[in-house]
């Protein structure tokens, strides 16, 4: 269940970074920034930024996140030999 809410969680904020990322006033600005790569700014910046998000989100849905390690620090010792 941690894992799921913890995957839920890191997906939302790659929402809100996607967003952010395609957001107008982000996008004004390479408006007039010339060529990258033989290719307009924007078509250049558009694409990364896509390919990143989709990369993310892989990772993300891949490797939801570590297993919690079990804390046995409230249980008494058990001993394998029957009369302890």
């Amino acid at each position: 269940m941690l894992h799921r809410n913890l995957a839920g969680q890191r997906l939302l904020a790659l929402f809100m970074l996607g967003w952010m990322l395609f957001n107008y006033p982000l996008l004004s600005l390479l408006e007039g920034a010339g060529d990258w790569f033989g290719l307009p700014a924007v078509y250049v910046y558009v694409f990364a930024a896509w390919a990143l998000l989709i990369l993310l989100m892989a990772r993300i849905a891949e490797y939801p996140g570590k297993k919690p390690e079990r804390h046995d620090a409230g249980r008494p010792a058990t001993s394998s030999e029957p009369g302890k």
